[in-house]
């Protein structure tokens, strides 16, 4: 068996990776990440709507008297910079589940994002700050 033997694919298309959760002066526990997998197609098509989106609202913000001077540039950068993002997603992660190594509680941690290895998370029920290490990183 390979490193691949943590990744199980879904009927969805969304794959399956096992991690592990974890935080200062606890061990760590075992976690999966769900992630999805996205073409260069795909990619590219959120990448344009999110740049179409930003650019979109900063047309009608050219009319509004003094805000326009920060409104549409803050507008058409923020936009590029999420084009840029979303066009790096090759492997987005759509949600942790575990249990958390500090209120022992098992649920599902929100996530967004590029999945690179480790990832920040927040613990719904006790706040704290996890950090999520995936066993194989795609």
């Amino acid at each position: 068996m390979g490193p691949w033997q943590d990744v199980l694919v879904s009927d969805e298309g969304t794959e399956e990776i096992a991690g592990t959760l974890g935080i200062f002066g606890a061990p760590p526990v075992a976690a999966t990440a769900r992630v999805v997998r996205q073409s260069p197609q795909r990619r590219m098509r959120r990448a344009l709507g999110a740049l179409g989106l930003c650019w979109g609202a900063a047309i009608p913000c050219l009319f509004i008297p003094l805000a326009h001077f920060f409104l549409v540039p803050t507008l058409v950068t923020t936009g590029i910079v999420l084009a840029v993002l979303r066009s790096r997603e090759d492997a987005r992660l759509l949600g942790v589940h575990g249990r958390c190594p500090r209120c022992a509680g098992g649920q599902d941690f929100p996530a967004g994002g590029r999945l690179q290895g480790q990832r920040a998370l927040d613990c719904p029920r006790c706040h704290n700050r996890l950090t999520f290490a995936a066993a194989v990183v795609p």
